[in-house]
């Protein structure tokens, strides 16, 4: 996920902002799985952010664990967390994003795709039968009820390392599409068998998604997220911000991306 890393404009500040101490035990949950993986770069900044208010640990896990710990009683907290209406029964949320990144596209050999429209509905490729592969530990959002009346033609994987399983289920026809971001699907193929696929957007999406830093309903995941919103209110946050928009995208998208944060979230230090 290399991608949302470049994207989590706070990571510049958190090193340079006090927050008061404390000993109040807190684990980090991260869904690193190597040595070189980015997301390394973000454990070790909210570690050390982290490090200044509560006695924190890191440790990893894979998508699907971490969502399940972050609904228990548990210390624990992590980033670049999907808010949905149903997590946010168990999950606290930060109030505004961490993150903002492109959104997953659908991804098919070519043939499947053929004289399709460049933006399409995930709902109506469904009634024509076609079959899906997602990942089971992945909130997918608005598609989630459309997932549920064809449940027969959904493949949900679940596995330490579903970012490249799921490109491969393509190339190797056992599926014919997926919903997934590019930088995943460019990842785990070679570029020749990234060259055989397409993608489309997807009618249901927005153009853009937000990733929030979220923690457990306990004592210490309140403190946190407080100490998170404190945060991401200050002036230098916002500034960073843009300006990690400005060196990811092109100054048409970033544009568009600030105009939807704004609308949405009223937040302009």
């Amino acid at each position: 996920m290399t991608t949302l890393i470049k994207h989590l404009s706070l990571l510049l500040v958190l090193v340079f902002t006090p927050l008061s101490l404390a000993n109040e035990p807190l684990t980090l949950l991260s869904r690193a799985n190597g040595a070189t993986d980015d997301f390394l770069n973000s454990d070790r900044a909210f570690t050390r952010l982290l490090s200044r208010s509560f006695a924190t640990k890191l440790q990893w896990t894979n998508q699907a664990r971490l969502i399940k710990r972050l609904a228990t009683n548990e210390a624990v907290c992590s980033y670049n967390i999907i808010k949905t209406a149903e997590r946010e029964k168990h999950i606290l949320f930060s109030d505004v994003p961490t993150s903002v990144y492109e959104q997953r596209k659908l991804f098919a050999l070519k043939q499947t795709f053929k004289d399709l429209p460049l933006r399409v509905s995930v709902d109506s490729l469904l009634k024509k039968d076609f079959t899906l592969g997602v990942d089971s530990g992945t909130s997918y959002q608005t598609l989630e009820p459309i997932f549920s009346n064809y449940r027969d033609q959904i493949a949900a994987i679940s596995s330490e390392d579903t970012s490249s399983q799921l490109p491969n289920l393509i190339t190797h026809n056992r599926i014919d599409m997926i919903v997934d971001y590019e930088i995943n699907v460019r990842e785990a193929l070679t570029s020749e068998q990234f060259k055989q696929l397409e993608s489309r957007e997807i009618a249901e999406y927005p153009a853009f998604i937000n990733g929030f830093f979220a923690c457990s309903k306990s004592t210490v995941g309140d403190k946190a997220i407080q100490a998170i919103n404190r945060l991401m209110k200050t002036p230098s946050l916002y500034s960073y911000f843009q300006k990690n928009l400005k060196q990811t995208y092109s100054a048409e998208t970033t544009s568009e991306m600030l105009l939807a944060y704004k609308k949405e979230f009223n937040t302009t230090p």
